[in-house]
């Protein structure tokens, strides 16, 4: 398993970081133990007896911290059920991940195990310390007052969390961080920039098809390692399945074009692309706008009927293609550093961004005006500033969206408002 696919893993486990932390308690403990015990021991009758305790002192100290920290992580733990609960049921099963790989989570019940770990070991290790000891016993008290503030600080940070709109705008944040990072957006060239006899030869030569072995979605794809194993081939490699999309076992994901293809191995691909069990955000834009269309859905569902939070979803959805579309640009070809053709992918047209961002929203809103209206208010956010050819896609989608409302069913005053929206969007469409 590559650097990738292991780092993606490791992120995503709820127990990496605590394990981490545990670990880093037992080499804590047994430094402290062998200072106290070669040399602060014989500070005894050198040193006020106020800095030094004795074993019964340090292990009436050690016996109700071990509780405290326990009863802490306990409520820690039952802290971060309640707001999984609350995301699955109110706002997205999706959602599930961004908490869980929350770094700030994953440090706090990291230093829960530390201390917990550490106080434990250390009552442990008290037996036959005959003498004094100073820094196992002021480590603990350091780290028992660290786990008070981090657990203030956990109740805090979940209260925080839970509330819909600060998801929201977390969500959001990631999705125009990862609109500035993600690679086909930016590091790639287009198709024209190819040579001419590059595309002949490809397509007369037949290439290496590589399988899927394993099913599961595409999660990650490290390009300039694909680069790098296509300049060490001297051949090109085309993916065929992208980011986000599903895989079975015996489904085709690339296609590869060796030098020398006796000595090429379709397991060097393999194991560079990651696949597993659901999506994840790191280059999957789409996935981060499903998250924001799927807490609309639920906010306009009978059961919750809060059309406000739908339409801030569909703001921030506007706000998201906006940002894609000053950035789109096509590219799909990405080459080595002598400007030889190595990687080919088949970008997304920026239309599947607008659709899938609110086709949903429109179906099981359509008796909704304001969630109407807000999608016309997200369209204009996303076609305000932009070139014609984004402004067209939005127009499309504005006539498809339009053509599925009966404005003669409406009653006056919500016809007006949608013909209103609709004429300003028209306005900034033909500019």
């Amino acid at each position: 398993m590559n650097y990738s696919k292991t780092s993606i893993n490791l992120r995503n486990s709820f127990w990496f970081l605590p394990i981490v932390y545990g670990l880093l308690s037992l080499v804590v403990v047994a430094l402290s133990t062998w200072i106290d015990i070669v040399y602060i021991s014989q500070l005894d009758g050198t040193m006020t007896k106020v800095f030094l305790a004795t074993e019964k002192v340090a292990s009436s100290l050690y016996a109700p911290l071990v509780t405290a920290i326990l009863t802490m992580t306990t409520i820690s733990f039952s802290s971060i059920m309640v707001v999984l609960t609350t995301y699955s049921s109110q706002f997205s099963p999706r959602t599930l991940q961004d908490f869980i790989s929350d770094r700030f989570t994953q440090h706090v019940l990291g230093v829960f195990v530390a201390g917990f770990v550490f106080s434990l070991v250390n009552m442990l290790l008290l037996t036959g310390k005959d003498s004094r000891i100073l820094i196992s016993p002021l480590l603990t008290v350091i780290l028992a007052i660290a786990c008070l503030l981090f657990f203030v600080l956990f109740i805090h940070h979940s209260a925080t969390f839970v509330q819909v709109n600060n998801l929201i705008e977390k969500i959001t944040r990631r999705s125009l961080h990862l609109v500035d990072t993600k690679a086909e957006l930016h590091d790639g060239a287009t198709f024209e920039k190819w040579d001419s006899w590059e595309e002949r030869e490809l397509r007369e030569v037949e290439g290496v098809p590589i399988y899927s072995k394993r099913m599961g979605y595409i999660q990650f794809i490290p390009y300039e390692k694909l680069i790098k194993i296509g300049t060490d081939i001297d051949g090109v490699i085309r993916l065929d399945s992208d980011v986000g999309n599903y895989v079975k076992s015996g489904s085709r994901i690339a296609t590869v074009w060796p030098a020398d293809p006796s000595s090429f191995s379709e397991n060097t691909i393999l194991n560079t692309i990651a696949i597993g069990s659901e999506r994840i955000n790191d280059q999957d834009l789409e996935f981060s706008i499903q998250k924001l269309v799927e807490i609309a859905l639920r906010a306009i569902s009978p059961s919750v009927n809060d059309p406000h939070t739908a339409i801030n979803c569909t703001n921030r959805i506007g706000t998201i293609l906006s940002k894609i579309g000053e950035t789109y640009h096509p590219k799909e070809s990405f080459f080595d550093d002598s400007r030889n053709l190595r990687v080919l992918t088949t970008p997304k047209p920026f239309f599947q961004y607008l659709y899938k961002s609110f086709y949903l929203i429109r179906h099981y809103g359509k008796d909704d005006v304001s969630v109407l209206n807000g999608i016309l208010d997200a369209l204009i956010l996303t076609a305000e500033g932009q070139r014609q050819s984004i402004k067209q896609d939005v127009q499309r989608f504005h006539e498809y969206l339009m053509n599925s409302i009966d404005l003669d069913e409406l009653p006056g005053l919500d016809r007006a408002l949608l013909e209103h929206t609709s004429d300003v969007l028209n306005d900034i469409c033909k500019k």
